[in-house]
């Protein structure tokens, strides 16, 4: 079975890669074959919302005469109102999976998810056509549910498989409708008409007994679910520890892997920290030593720094290799704290405020430039 993620244009390729590498993760029967980005079509309408209520009320909730199906989005408290925002209709989201089908001459039996940062005319998060082959799902103001207390892949990723599930439990969009939970259960079919009710589903990442009931009625393949019910386990493990980890003081472990030395946080669902060669090859060079830096010492590290670099960089020549190091060790220039800064900021983003703390080069009362984070959490591997 292929699932093909594709992503529109300005969905961000690293939180792509992370979705895709977090469900890559959990092996099995199902393929997720990614994309080049997708030129999505214009904006031609825009929609006012004069303020929350307006943003957060719906038409009401059919059953048996709806055409999709789709899950709530509740309003972010950054959004000021009157809130203008332009959308695409639901019939040009999934045009974007049908065009791409006849173009890639994807099989009829694949499954197509667009991944998707446009907001779409019904305000709805994400919702599949009729032929249940072809979703989208929104990736981007989670926080409006979540604020910072997990990353964005996560509920991306746990809508992703909901819809293989889903489609696995039904074959029609009224029979997901009417199987559909009102009252929240903890289960996958939940409504969830507020925050609350999606944080609870999030949390437990399953489904209830009926509706594993109406799975093996489905007889569907046991292959598929094995390897869908293992994402979610890891989800469900992933956002707990993520949850946790300030109040028990928990930090994930880290892999620097191959010869790229791309670095992962094990313990967060595998998650990649995106760095350029440049910002790797000097968080290398301070991983190395947990001693620290001081600002002004950096050139006497050249050589090392250059030998990272020359490892992991793109760059064609020599010469083009010693300008970056150059740069980057010159104290009259300010490029090491731009680079710095960068790995800050991807850190941040990754594990949140106060963990990118231990994480990052940070500056200490000694004046040097260290990284905090205990080394026993640290492996290489080759």
């Amino acid at each position: 079975m292929k699932v093909h993620l594709i992503r529109s244009k300005n969905y961000d390729i690293e939180d792509f890669n992370n979705v895709l590498n977090l469900l890559r993760k959990y092996r099995g029967s199902i393929e997720f074959v990614p994309s080049e980005p997708i030129l999505m079509p214009d904006s031609d309408h825009e929609e006012i919302y004069d303020t929350k209520k307006d943003f957060e009320t719906k038409e009401p909730f059919p059953r048996r005469s709806i055409s999709y199906f789709f899950e709530e989005i509740e309003s972010s408290p950054k959004i000021s109102f009157p809130h203008r925002i332009q959308t695409l209709s639901w019939e040009q989201l999934f045009e974007v999976c049908k065009k791409y089908r006849r173009d890639q001459q994807i099989d009829e039996n694949d499954h197509i998810i667009l991944l998707n940062d446009v907001p779409n005319d019904k305000n709805w998060f994400g919702c599949v056509d009729e032929t249940m082959k072809n979703y989208f799902v929104q990736t981007n103001d989670w926080d409006w549910y979540f604020g910072n207390s997990i990353d964005d892949r996560f509920p991306v990723t746990y809508e992703i498989v909901s819809w293989l599930l889903r489609s696995m439990m039904f074959q029609k969009q009224n029979d997901i409708m009417d199987n559909v939970h009102d009252e929240p259960r903890g289960c996958m079919m939940d409504f969830c008409v507020d925050k609350t009710q999606i944080v609870l589903k999030m949390r437990t990442a399953d489904l209830c007994p009926e509706c594993l009931g109406i799975l093996e009625q489905r007889d569907a393949i046991r292959t598929h679910l094995r390897q869908l019910f293992d994402i979610m386990d890891g989800l469900r493990d992933n956002i707990m520890f993520r949850q946790r980890s300030h109040l028990l003081m928990q930090l994930s472990k880290m892999e620097i892997r191959g010869r790229s030395k791309t670095i992962y946080l094990t313990d967060l669902g595998d998650l990649q920290i995106n760095l350029n060669p440049k910002e790797r090859a000097l968080y290398l060079l301070y991983l190395n030593h947990p001693e620290g830096i001081q600002r002004s010492y950096l050139i006497d590290y050249k050589t090392e720094l250059r030998s990272y670099y020359a490892q992991i960089g793109n760059q064609s020549t020599n010469e083009l290799i010693d300008q970056a190091i150059n740069r980057l060790v010159d104290i009259t220039d300010n490029n090491m704290n731009e680079v710095m800064a960068r790995i800050r900021s991807k850190f941040k983003h990754a594990v949140g405020e106060e963990q990118a703390k231990d994480y990052s080069i940070t500056f200490t009362p000694h004046g040097t430039h260290k990284i905090l984070l205990n080394r026993e959490l640290v492996e290489v591997v080759d």
